[in-house]
């Protein structure tokens, strides 16, 4: 990475959950701005409807021969991957008494499993490449517990602690990671959640982009470590 203003230097970026919410809010913003990006989600049809990405690659992250897959089509596609953009995940509000065993295995295989498979594989490639930008956009919950969200809280705290750890090992590759934990983001997340929100009150998926977007293209010397934004009241 170089240590210069990367505003005129164009970024080859690699999108999780870019199906919808933040993470197809920032592959859009980044194509806009001349990145070369790489988009991947559960949704194809939606992934397609993403105009000017260097490629797409619709699949499941909790296959590691998918996640394998991914990497390498990406990096033949971009050529080699300077950020990656962690969006991918999936929500249940439910309480632990009325919580399955598979409720439990699903969020945690996806959000904090998957967050392992494609972190390990990432890590290595921007460690022999000389570094890049590691942003995983957790969420509030990640870092505050919620009642009736204990399943998903144990996802996001269990990603957050490997990557921090991670991060450790890593920290004399030249990789930069950053967490964005928004509170209550308005986008499709909440269409199948069981809770009463306020959607105008939340922050918009829009914002939650630019967030990134300002560090993805601020200065390579620059680490932006923990990013807390919340609206004032979304959840009524």
């Amino acid at each position: 990475m170089s240590t210069v203003d990367n505003e005129s230097e164009p970024k080859k970026v690699l999108i999780t959950g870019a199906s919808s919410g933040i993470g197809r809010e920032v592959a859009k913003a980044l194509i806009s701005r001349k990145h070369p990006v790489f988009i991947t989600g559960r949704n194809e049809s939606r992934l397609n409807q993403i105009e000017g990405s260097t490629g797409i690659l619709a699949g499941d992250l909790t296959s590691p021969a998918f996640v394998s897959n991914l990497v390498e089509t990406s990096i033949e596609s971009l050529g080699s991957i300077d950020v990656f953009v962690h969006c991918a995940g999936i929500g249940l509000i439910k309480k632990v008494k009325d919580m399955t065993d598979l409720d439990f295995v699903r969020v945690t295989n996806t959000n904090m499993r998957a967050t392992f498979l494609i972190a390990q594989k990432i890590g290595e490639m921007m460690a022999k490449s000389g570094g890049g930008r590691f942003i995983y956009t957790p969420g509030i919950l990640g870092r505050s517990p919620m009642s009736g969200a204990s399943a998903y809280c144990a996802s996001k705290f269990g990603a957050i602690g490997f990557l921090k750890s991670m991060e450790l090992e890593y920290r004399s590759k030249g990789i930069h990671f950053s967490y964005f934990y928004f509170g209550g983001v308005d986008s499709p997340f909440w269409d199948e959640l069981d809770m009463n929100v306020v959607r105008d009150k939340m922050i918009p998926a829009s914002y939650a982009a630019s967030s990134i977007i300002n560090v993805i293209e601020s200065p390579d010397h620059l680490v932006t470590g923990d990013v807390v934004i919340q609206p004032q009241s979304h959840q009524l």
